[in-house]
């Protein structure tokens, strides 16, 4: 029953599974793998030195970076394919370094300690090195030394995400690529500087606010204008295809493929966001939205009646479903789930035309998605133009029960001489000007860089609600804080993203405050 109800984001796929922690084999899967990682990145850097790029072995590294999250549905036969290339990778990039010192007569800085698979490597292994490495790091460092690793960690997945974004549209930044891997090989040395850790976290965090730059123009030059549209939530009697995640190429991609047959696709998760460009305003496959938030795939792939798409570059969690109807875009497809190779979207048509398709359809209040750049400037001005106390700015989209009833008291306390631009909750006040923007942070970035053009980052008006703790957060915190910002407050992390004690030291450091009560945040900053 409550799955129908489009505002039921408290039932989300963390607490449909019942855990909501990364198990210690992730944990030490991603251990192993990222020492792995940093020591090519070593290498890469020292060939560099000599003017050798190798940039399918950096596009590799940078794309197994971007899996980490998605590491935990992979078969073990999946898992050890990629230790093994990657190992591959190391002895290559080792040799070549090797070889060139010696041909132009230069001492080689080879690394100690190096990581040593061979045949008989099995994931068991694995694991336990991955333990050994965890334990023994976290009993040599200081707490904040820890730590501050993991935010480092964390701001670098960032990168590599929107990176791999970035590839969609041809574009390949190489100065970024360099500076990630600058930022891996910091934990190459013996005696890490934490004070590098640190900058590197910092430095990484501008290039990351950088490329939402590069992927907002290349979004709006591929797929046009934002518009504010309604979307239907409704369904009608068909076949269907519901196509999951963020990345809108792989949507285009399909809609192409399908405008000649009569199968109906809907999005579902962040790629509600589509339908506010206009490219796809007017494609006929294309009939709305299904679903109830972008945490929540589980229990909407489980009452979709079709096939479904799961687009490149997304963690999504599908351990607990049936497979059979899952397809996917990705270079390599989770345990279950079939490949879409090539573009040919053929198996995925032939699954949608078997499965049973809705049967009546059901009618649904429509979505607001995007929103008007003329009514946002009007807005801006009105504000700027009145002895306004605050400016807040609240985001991300998909706000649980919890965050939506504590936005809904906050905006009736709020004072007449205080503004809002919301990203998630909509109180419908003329002092609020609310964009669903479906968390495309390009998006959102290019709006807050309009309100900053007019109110200085650094200014005391101006405080930021971020209601979504994801992959982006800590670089997207650190960069406002590096430019000035003052009032940040952040909403709870799932311990599926980050560490709780992480997070508190990271929160101390970069002094964010917790989401408390509403009365309790407001004195603070008013």
């Amino acid at each position: 029953m409550f799955y129908n109800s489009s505002n039921s984001f408290e039932y989300n796929d963390c607490v449909s599974k019942g855990a909501c922690s990364i198990s210690p084999a992730i944990s030490s899967m991603q251990e192993v793998m990222l020492i792995l990682l940093r020591q090519i990145a070593y290498y890469l850097l020292k060939l560099k030195e000599f003017k050798i790029a190798n940039n399918e072995i950096t596009f590799s590294l940078i794309y197994q970076i971007t899996l980490f999250d998605a590491v935990k549905d992979f078969s073990e036969y999946q898992v050890l394919n990629l230790f093994s290339k990657h190992y591959k990778n190391l002895v290559k990039v080792r040799k070549e370094y090797l070889k060139i010192c010696q041909s132009n007569n230069e001492k080689c800085h080879d690394l100690k300690n190096l990581l040593r698979l061979n045949s008989e490597t099995n994931l068991s292994s694995i694991l336990n090195k991955g333990d050994r490495e965890f334990l023994a790091k976290y009993k040599k460092l200081k707490t904040e030394k820890k730590y501050s690793e993991e935010i480092l960690t964390a701001v670098i997945k960032s990168v590599c995400s929107n990176l791999m974004s970035l590839y969609e549209y041809n574009c390949q930044p190489e100065y970024a690529c360099d500076k990630v891997l600058e930022g891996l090989n910091i934990f190459n040395s013996s005696k890490i500087d934490y004070e590098a850790v640190k900058k590197y976290a910092e430095i990484l965090s501008k290039i990351d606010a950088g490329l939402l730059k590069l992927l907002r123009e290349e979004q709006m030059r591929t797929f046009g204008n934002i518009e504010n549209v309604e979307v239907s939530a409704s369904t009608k009697p068909n076949k269907a295809i519901l196509v999951s995640g963020s990345n809108l190429s792989d949507l285009k991609n399909l809609l192409e493929y399908v405008k000649d047959t009569d199968i109906d696709v809907y999005t579902n998760g962040n790629l509600l966001i589509s339908h506010a460009f206009s490219y796809f305003n007017n494609l006929k496959n294309l009939k709305g939205h299904f679903g109830t938030g972008s945490m929540n795939t589980i229990l909407d792939f489980a009452t979709f009646p079709g096939a479904i798409l799961l687009t490149k570059n997304e963690a999504q969690n599908i351990e607990y479903l049936y497979r059979g109807r899952l397809f996917t875009t990705d270079e390599i497809a989770p345990k279950g789930v079939v490949k879409i190779k090539d573009n040919d979207f053929s198996p995925l048509i032939e699954s949608a035309m078997q499965a049973k398709g809705f049967a009546k359809g059901q009618q649904r209040n429509p979505i607001s998605v995007g929103f008007s750049e003329i009514e946002f400037n009007s807005f801006l001005d009105k504000v700027i133009s009145t002895d306004f106390r605050k400016l807040f700015i609240i985001g991300n989209s998909n706000l649980n029960m919890k965050n939506n009833d504590y936005f809904q008291k906050l905006f009736t306390l709020l004072p007449d001489s205080c503004y809002a631009v919301s990203f998630s909750y909509n109180p419908r006040s003329e002092n609020v000007f609310y964009a669903n923007l479906c968390n495309n942070y390009p998006l959102i970035s290019g709006v807050l860089q309009k309100i900053f053009e007019k109110i200085p980052l650094n200014s005391d008006k101006l405080a930021f609600f971020l209601t979504k703790c994801d992959l982006n957060s800590f670089s997207n915190i650190i960069n406002l804080k590096n430019e000035g910002a003052k009032n940040i407050f952040l909403s709870d992390c799932p311990p599926t993203i980050v560490n709780p004690s992480v997070l508190n030291s990271f929160s101390g450091v970069y002094k964010i405050n917790q989401l408390s009560d509403p009365e309790t945040d407001l004195k603070k900053i008013i």
